[in-house]
């Protein structure tokens, strides 16, 4: 068997990034290691993580997650297991002893002279003696459970990577439910945030992101009780969920029916509110009652720990040390502004996906936190592989400025590593706010009740070597269209032979030449809610039209996108092609029609998504897409016939690619008019030297 050469590189991929993660491993012999070594090996990482994702081989079926997730997210956790956990798990190790012995950890600190039977090594180990505990009742229970079974660190490593996994798991199935690729799941679980916090360090956030995200997941498949139960284990592990608690139980999110309630009598869904909120309230109250008379003392150690000290906040340090504000004008005007966010979310509800939701809130807690460890970004990676950011995906990366605290003489970061840590992140944020003119924040939706049925329109031209393959591609699907419409432009070989020939329910009608003409005459047409755009040299995979359904009826905020396209033979020098379109597609929310885009056929209408010009049709339309906000990449490729592709002569095709979509950009960064008066000359130059 001859290995395609995307399956080498991707190989090759896998087995630096052992390197990378075993070499971090060898170098955090102690938690506080000071070496410049993690911040390189972690940003490496990072960037190979990655490129894991995007460069995904063609496995079919379960090897997918099998072979491209499983196996390797198994050996980077593997090989970074012996890096010294942080000292956190020495406070988590402690207080599961006490907690075992029926002492409460939040009557005293540490510290307290009380108790002096307890200073062990553990206790010599763990920080901030001084300080009453933080954690919330249920967390110390788990650790309770951890400690009785084993004292020792590495058994809370282990339980932190199973919950980890379980994490994992959920976030494959949701992948599945909603269309998208699984190799999305990749940038959790190959994340060097991820990795070096729970396989390495040992934070038991992990614990928290396995409730929360099978919580989301229980909500999907409609099993809302189940939904709220784990939501409220979540915020009893960490509290940084609560303001996501009141979204799960009585109403947020339009990922499925189950949210609007179980029946549409009102009385019914008033009562189901009353019992989620019930659930949730016994959920948060029987783990407190094991440490009723001392729990008040509960919020001296959150003040303490949250209130009198701050490291690494963007907003809040800015504040703080920029602005010269004393620290409890600080605290006031970031809780303002996340209770912005929180009334704003509350206030989209019923017309946003409930994980968009979770994404808001857990985005806006790492940004407006006073403090903020490399840790807490794996709180958003799950959603992140939902609904692909670049902002996240960039701070995933630069995150590992964070360890620079232990090469430092203070135990803090400079100006210049702050920049490092943030400036990337917030440049991408801009990008994303600018490119969708806002709509990330406000997206435009549509009818979420809207039944989906899909029609396909393949514009024409003397196609007839492709046609009759891409016709059979749609043949094959598990999920048939209601139509085919193939919009001739004039074709004199046998292409309309083909097309009247076919089983299909395919009509051919005439329209004007030129691609985006023709596709847009198309849509006019059509009668499927969803219109998806094929191209003649291309195929759909066989579940291509089922993931589309899927995907549009997980979020109404999607009004198009675009699949993800491989050429048809898998070649080295084709592979920068894949992977930049890939990357385009996903964080420049730009699509070439051999992506295959589709498109809302009532919003594309109404904004008139799909321009009438001969060229740049699929790039103008993937920028009017993202301006209204719902543009989505699925990453589940279709095969395009790489005839254009020469080996010989790909470079040069790539420059004249990449000149013509240059020259359109900065028009059309003038007015769309100047770029569509460009389209005739830059229509002549492609099919002159590039056909």
């Amino acid at each position: 068997m001859i290995m395609s050469a995307r399956f080498i590189a991707w190989l090759g991929l896998l087995i630096a990034s052992c390197i990378t993660g075993l070499s971090y491993a060898l170098i955090a012999t102690t938690f506080d290691a000071s070496s410049e070594w993690r911040v390189f090996l972690f940003s490496g990482l990072g960037a190979l993580s990655l490129l894991l994702v995007f460069l995904m081989p063609r496995f079919k079926g379960w090897r997918l997650p099998v072979f491209g997730i499983w196996i390797p997210a198994l050996l980077l956790r593997s090989v970074l297991l012996p890096s010294a956990p942080s000292d956190d798990v020495n406070r988590y190790l402690w207080e599961g002893r006490l907690v075992a012995d029926g002492v409460s950890p939040y009557a005293q600190a540490a510290d307290d002279v009380s108790l002096v039977e307890y200073r062990d090594d553990v206790w010599q180990a763990m920080n901030h003696k001084d300080k009453p505990t933080a954690y919330p009742p249920l967390a110390e229970i788990g650790f309770a459970g951890v400690a009785t079974l084993v004292y020792h660190p590495l058994a809370f490593k282990v339980i932190f990577v199973a919950a980890d996994l379980l994490t994992l798991a959920a976030i494959l199935s949701l992948l599945r439910r909603r269309g998208l690729s699984q190799a999305f799941a990749g940038l959790y679980a190959f994340s060097p945030v991820t990795l070096i916090s729970f396989a390495g360090e040992a934070h038991f956030d992990s614990w928290m992101l396995a409730a929360l995200i099978w919580a989301l997941w229980a909500v999907e498949v409609g099993r809302r009780k189940w939904a709220v139960l784990l939501v409220s284990v979540a915020t009893g592990v960490k509290w940084v969920t609560l303001p996501l608690l009141p979204f799960f139980a009585v109403g947020g999110g339009a990922v499925s029916p189950e949210l609007a309630g179980l029946s549409g009598v009102r009385g019914e869904r008033r009562y189901l509110k009353i019992l989620y909120l019930f659930i949730a309230g016994v959920s948060l109250l029987v783990p407190a009652l094991f440490f009723w008379s001392s729990l008040p003392a509960l919020f001296e150690g959150l003040f303490k720990f949250g209130g009198t000290r701050s490291f690494n906040g963007p907003i809040y340090e800015t504040l703080l040390l920029g602005l010269g504000l004393p620290r409890v004008a600080c605290t006031v005007i970031v809780a303002g502004l996340f209770g912005v966010v929180l009334l704003w979310r509350w206030s989209v509800r019923r017309t946003c996906s409930l994980d968009a939701h979770c994404r808001w809130m857990l985005g806006s807690l790492i940004v407006l936190s006073p403090t903020v460890h490399f840790w807490y970004i794996a709180w958003i990676l799950p959603f992140v592989c939902l609904r692909p950011s670049m902002p996240w995906l960039v701070l995933s990366v630069t995150s590992g400025a964070y360890f620079y605290v232990w090469i430092n003489e203070f135990w803090g970061l400079t100006i210049g590593q702050l920049l490092i840590f943030w400036v990337p992140f917030f440049i991408a944020l801009l990008y994303e706010l600018w490119s969708t003119r806002g709509r990330i924040v406000f997206p435009l939706t549509r009818d979420s009740s809207e039944a989906v049925s899909i029609s396909i329109v393949i514009p024409t031209l003397n196609v007839a070597k492709h046609l009759e393959g891409a016709l059979g591609s749609i043949a094959r699907q598990t999920c048939q269209p209601i139509e085919v419409i193939c919009v001739d432009a004039g074709s004199v070989d046998t292409t309309l032979e083909i097309a009247r020939r076919s089983d299909l329910p395919l009509r051919v009608i005439q329209g004007p030449k030129g691609r985006g003409q023709q596709i847009a005459v198309g849509i006019e047409v059509a009668r499927g809610t969803w219109v998806c755009v094929l191209h003649a040299d291309a195929l759909l995979p066989v579940t291509a039209l089922d993931n589309l359904t899927l995907s549009v009826q997980s979020d109404p905020a999607i009004l198009g996108g675009a699949f993800g396209q491989r050429f048809e033979e898998s070649q080295a020098e084709l592979l920068p092609i894949e992977l930049l379109n890939d990357l385009r597609g996903i964080f420049t929310r730009t699509a070439f029609g051999d992506q295959v885009q589709f498109f809302h056929r009532e919003s594309a209408l109404r904004y008139e998504f799909m321009p009438k010009q001969a060229l740049m049709e699929d790039v103008e339309s993937s920028w009017r897409l993202r301006e209204a906000g719902g543009f989505l990449f699925l990453n589940q490729p279709c095969e395009a016939c790489h005839r254009s592709w020469k080996a010989s002569e790909w470079l040069t095709r790539f420059r004249l690619v990449m000149s013509l979509v240059s020259r359109y950009r900065f028009a059309r960064l003038r007015s769309r008019e100047e770029a569509q008066a460009l389209c005739d000359a830059l229509y002549e130059e492609y099919y002159t030297n590039g056909k």
